[in-house]
């Protein structure tokens, strides 16, 4: 019985692991593959709505930093309130500073509350991460 159970544990500490590889491999096939690349793109910009926050949810998670600009370009244009907030929320997750500029503007113009609430957060705990990463020299 116990060796069954350590068995399974094994197997299944193996199977993970080896997930974990798969998942890095495909993530360069990603940044150094330029039709992937495309492909990902493309979805940022699909009028399928599914289409489109997968593409940039993928964008986030892996932190393409390759998608910055189409990200920051999507979130000017996208008429979506909750897909606005994704991207905000991708950028702050990728760092970016440009990004994070276009999230301020967001919080302080767009039509939609939720969307200039959600945005102002996002950007407060940016600058508050900011502030936090800042060392400060006193002589």
């Amino acid at each position: 019985m116990k060796n069954t159970i350590l068995l399974t544990v094994t197997f299944l500490a193996a199977l993970f692991l080896s997930s974990i590889n798969a998942q890095t491999q495909s993530i360069n096939e990603i940044t150094s593959n330029k039709y992937a690349l495309k492909n990902l793109v493309a979805g940022i910009h699909s009028d399928n709505l599914g289409v489109k926050r997968s593409s940039v949810y993928i964008a986030g998670k892996y932190k393409i930093a390759e998608t910055e600009d189409e990200l920051i370009n999507q979130l000017k244009e996208e008429e979506d309130p909750s897909t606005r907030i994704l991207i905000a929320l991708v950028l702050f997750e990728m760092g970016s500073e440009e990004g994070l500029n276009e999230v301020k503007d967001l919080s302080m113009n767009d039509e939609n509350a939720k969307v200039r609430r959600m945005a102002t957060q996002i950007y407060n705990d940016y600058l508050l991460n900011d502030s936090e990463s800042t060392v400060f020299v006193t002589e």
